[in-house]
């Protein structure tokens, strides 16, 4: 946007229309100064001789040669152009900061420009991992860790399979959440339906077997999901080779 110069004849912006300026900076329109210059005086006429004399050049209009803005504007009374306090120069009216000098009348003192500079980044001797990467690790870390709890003691493969057991169903949340924020609502409905009777196992097994490997876009829920049905699988495994009477009483026609 252009700096506003402000006539000092009519008070407006002058600054899209044909202007002069005199040594102070001050502005005024043309077509003011022409309005306000007085015709010069008609010079009598020269006598009449026996050579016609050449006719005299058309005298220049605006503010042409021999005119003296510094003179004109000297002169001429200033309109109230709502000035500035600080520098008088004219503002546009109602405004409050001077074009000029940035002075402004609400806060009573002048705007600057601060220069801000960019504070220059670290450098990273080594490449920072993301989130989804940190979440992998701890999933196959899990998925050793908690076997090796398992291997330790009874108790602790109790306290294994707890965890496992309470992971998976996390992961399994996740995925179905994940679903429904993907706009899958097919496999969103699809996996909430687990805990329906008669179709709850096929619903389950239709969401995990497809939506879990190959239908959802989010790798690192898919490898935590299935980090943790891994671990409830060999948890089991080893308190089922732990404890043979457990796993002959869970076979059909087990027993005493």
């Amino acid at each position: 946007m252009p700096a506003e110069k402000i006539c000092v004849v009519c008070g407006t912006d002058c600054a899209d229309r044909p202007r002069l300026k005199d040594s102070n900076g001050r502005y005024a329109c043309q077509s003011c100064v022409q309005a306000k210059r007085k015709p010069a005086r008609a010079k009598p006429a020269a006598k009449p001789t026996a050579a016609p004399a050449a006719a005299p050049a058309a005298a220049p209009t605006g503010g042409g040669v021999g005119f003296s803005m510094d003179d004109y504007l000297g002169e001429a009374p200033a309109v109230d152009a709502n000035p500035c306090p600080k520098c008088g120069m004219g503002r546009a009216s109602g405004a409050v900061v001077c074009m000029q000098c940035g002075f402004d009348s609400a806060s009573g003192r002048a705007m600057s420009t601060k220069v801000g500079k960019d504070k220059p980044k670290r450098s990273r001797n080594a490449p920072r991992m993301s989130g989804g990467t940190v979440s992998v690790i701890i999933a196959l870390s899990m998925l050793v860790l908690l076997p090796l709890i398992a291997l330790a003691s009874p108790e602790a493969t109790a306290i294994a399979l707890i965890v496992a057991v309470i992971w998976n169903f996390v992961g399994y949340i996740y995925m179905v959440g994940g679903a429904f924020r993907d706009d899958d609502k097919f496999w969103g409905i699809l996996g909430v339906m687990f805990w329906v009777p008669l179709v709850g196992g096929i619903c389950w097994l239709a969401f995990v077997l497809y939506y879990c490997t190959i239908g959802s876009q989010r790798g690192v829920r898919k490898v935590n999901y299935w980090a943790s049905l891994f671990a409830v699988w060999i948890v089991l495994g080893i308190l089922f080779a732990n404890n043979p009477d457990l796993a002959a009483d869970l076979r059909p026609g087990g027993g005493p």
